[in-house]
This record gives structure tokens, sequence and C-alpha cells, in this order.
């Protein structure tokens, strides 16, 4: 789903992913941020599956409140928030299901992926066609 905020994509919590206080466990917010960046980059990178991986350079995640099993599914939107040769940053922001889209997010993160050929193991410089989607996302 896109709206004016950026990419917005549902990911439905599971009981595992809740601790024993019952919130989202820590841990597992990594996943969840991993669900929803699928669907995100699936149009520029659903082609290049089986020649180009993306690896995960650096994750910072900042927990602003809680979310809860009731809180799901978590409304994760995302945008870019640097685009370079070969990597690119993408911002997070995590809401519970009914909060509005500019509400106080209860988790901001953001993930630095680099580009990598899979069979020779290289970095692998990104296509104009990937560069041009995800500044179409800029914020």
């Amino acid at each position: 789903m896109t709206d004016q905020h950026g990419f917005t994509a549902p990911v439905h919590v599971r009981w595992s992913d809740i601790d024993m206080y019952q919130h989202v466990n820590h841990a597992t917010m990594v996943t969840i941020l991993e669900e929803a960046r699928i669907p995100f980059l699936r149009e520029p990178f659903g082609d290049d599956i089986i020649t180009i991986g993306l690896l995960i350079a650096e994750v910072n995640i900042a927990y602003k409140a809680q979310l809860r099993l009731v809180d799901s599914p978590l409304q994760v939107t995302m945008w870019s928030k640097r685009v370079r040769a070969v990597d690119f940053t993408i911002g997070y922001e995590v809401r519970p299901v009914h909060a509005a889209p500019d509400s106080r997010p209860a988790v901001i993160a953001d993930t630095q992926l680099a580009a990598v050929h899979i069979e020779e193991q290289r970095l692998q410089r990104l296509s104009d066609r990937q560069r041009e989607y995800l500044r179409r996302w800029s914020r």
C-alpha cells in the first residue's frame, strides 16, 4: 500500500513473537522489518532474485512504545533514506494496526542493504531501474 508517508506493509504478529510480558519481543523486530521489506523491494529486485542478493550491512532500531499481539497486524511504513552505487538504506516506522499514519511510531528503524552478485560473491552495482525505484520512495 502506498501513501504520502511511504510504502506501508502490514505484518502479522505471531504468538511466538510475544515475550513473557505480552509485548512483541525486541529480537523479533528484525524479522518483522524483513517481512515488511519483501513486498517493498519485490518490484525492483524480484526479477533479479536468482543472481542478486541483498545483504544487511547495518540495522538500527529504537523502541518508543510497546507493541502487543492485539496491535496486529503492525503497519510498517518504509522509505529510502539513502541510495548509493551498491547499497541503500531503508527507514521504517512501525505502528499498531489502528494508528493514524502520522501518529507517533512505536518503533523507528533503518537498515542498510548491499547488493551482492550471488554466484561471484562480490558487490553488485544497483541497476538504473533499481536506483530509480528507490529514489521514488525518498523521504
